[in-house]
């Protein structure tokens, strides 16, 4: 197990307003809209499965 001063911080950068910044300069107001974003699944997409076969029946 590595003690915490031996690790390197990992800095997370997201686009906000346009920019890409790091996730540890936002404000409370900015962090907390960042926090409750949702991340892409290969499985929420369109292209998966089931959902995209039906659609693109209703296409043709």
């Amino acid at each position: 197990m590595t003690n915490d001063c031996q690790r390197t911080k990992c800095e997370v950068f997201s686009r906000s307003m346009g920019f890409i910044r790091p996730v540890s300069n936002f404000n409370i107001g900015k962090y907390s809209e960042f926090c409750e974003r949702k991340t892409f699944t290969e499985n929420n997409s369109l292209t998966a499965g089931q959902r995209h076969a039906d659609l693109l029946k209703k296409a043709a």
